[in-house]
């Protein structure tokens, strides 16, 4: 089985809210309300192209380091480590989307990591919201294949 682990700051965006800068979290909720503003379409394609930069550096990373690509008839659990329960689980859902694009934009000396993320290379996702981790929110990502 193998693992890549990806902090969830990478999901985070710069937004202004009540006049004042914060960094919110790129859900469900949130591509929702950007879609709905001016121009949302070309704002929120520039915050997921920005946001599949950042997991592209670790996916690379992990792939110099030694992580092969993923195969064809894959099963992926994605385990999430929060930092509070102020969460909604399926707006968290949403954000595969951007891990899967990037997954298949990522290519270290010729291998692509995920070729595509159709029913030939991906065949099972399971999340797991598994617990609070103030220090270090994430998601893990392991994945195992029916091809060996």
């Amino acid at each position: 089985m193998s693992k890549l682990v990806i902090p969830l700051n990478v999901f985070q965006i710069a937004t202004i809210r009540n006049k004042k800068r914060r960094l919110v979290y790129m859900t469900l909720n949130e591509w929702i309300n950007i879609h709905g503003k001016p121009k949302g379409r070309m704002i929120a394609a520039g915050y997921k192209k920005k946001i599949q930069e950042r997991i592209r550096l670790y996916v690379a990373q992990a792939m110099v380091d030694g992580l092969e690509p993923i195969n064809q008839h894959t099963h992926l659990n994605l385990t999430w480590y929060f930092e509070n329960r102020r969460i909604d689980l399926d707006n968290w859902s949403f954000t595969r989307k951007f891990i899967l694009d990037a997954f298949q934009e990522t290519s270290v000396r010729g291998k692509v990591f995920l070729p595509n993320d159709n029913l030939t290379y991906i065949d099972g996702i399971h999340d797991d919201f598994t617990g609070i981790d103030k220090i270090h929110p994430r998601v893990e990502i392991d994945w195992r294949s029916d091809d060996g």
